[in-house]
């Protein structure tokens, strides 16, 4: 009997504890951010977008300024609360670990199933790399959708969404989530895969350090082209139309452009979005 009391007072003690945790997750994003007065970031990296200054040991790019320029706007605090990889991070805001996704995600079906996506901020066009001296893909990139030939892509990432999409019978070589970039471009080449596929300012990093080495094919014909712009929970209308408000609010007002001209090295690697109006002369 003393032990059924026992479990009995253990049971009634957690009870508190249970309805704060039920109460927690049935709260909106919204209203969890409006409470908290924090906005809580996911993000993976990518140079520029989002990056570790080494000098400052803090983080640094276009949606870090981005971001910022958000939480300035609606007077809330953005937490960068998890690093993670591309495959996992849309994991992690469909289990709620963070509010949203904050370092510049691309639009793709596979990710659709699962979140909302912000308005595009910018786009970029996805290439493919081969080693300089190879001819092989000059007239035409179809061939490469043969097991014969090798793409180097990361998992989880658009390299690894475009390679399937658009040649679903080529062999497929993955790297880890959490590897730079460059990583793809070495396996090209050093030879261990006939090409890779990545956006322009990834190649002109890599190529500014290996110069010589690598060249895009078809530059004037990306393979594919994805709006970028940060993840959002699916259903939560009041979250999604308060930060999609907010960021359509900084492309008018050219605060975008400043951000990207600041951290834009080479010229093509993000295409603008077109003007939604024509001023009037």
């Amino acid at each position: 009997m003393k032990h059924f009391i026992l479990i009995i007072l253990s049971f009634m003690i957690a009870l508190p504890s249970m309805a704060l945790a039920t109460e927690n997750t049935q709260k909106s994003t919204y209203d969890r951010v409006i409470a908290s007065g924090k906005i809580r970031c996911g993000y993976a990296m990518w140079t520029p977008v989002l990056y570790k200054d080494l000098e400052t040991d803090t983080l640094a790019g276009i949606f870090y300024d981005l971001m910022n320029e958000v939480g300035n706007r609606l007077d809330l605090e953005i937490v960068w609360a998890e690093e993670s990889g591309w495959g996992t991070l849309v994991e992690g805001l469909h289990t709620k670990r963070y509010d949203m996704v904050c370092s510049g995600l691309g639009h793709s079906s596979a990710r659709a199933k699962f979140i909302d996506f912000g308005d595009a901020v910018f786009y970029t066009p996805m290439y493919a790399v081969t080693k300089i001296d190879n001819t092989h893909f000059d007239k035409t990139l179809n061939i490469l959708n043969n097991p014969n030939y090798k793409i180097a892509v990361q998992d989880g990432e658009l390299s690894s969404v475009t390679a399937r999409q658009a040649f679903p019978l080529a062999s497929i070589i993955s790297m880890p989530q959490l590897n730079d970039y460059s990583m793809l471009l070495k396996e090209v080449e050093t030879g261990k895969a006939d090409v890779t596929l990545v956006e322009p300012s990834v190649f002109r990093i890599y190529e500014k350090a290996n110069p010589g080495k690598l060249k895009i094919l078809n530059h004037l014909d990306p393979i594919n082209i994805f709006p970028i712009s940060v993840g959002l929970p699916t259903g939560d209308l009041a979250f999604n139309r308060m930060i999609n408000v907010t960021l359509q609010e900084l492309i008018n007002d050219k605060t975008v452009e400043r951000i990207l001209q600041k951290h834009e090295e080479f010229p093509e690697a993000f295409l603008r979005r077109s003007k939604a109006y024509e001023a009037s002369k």
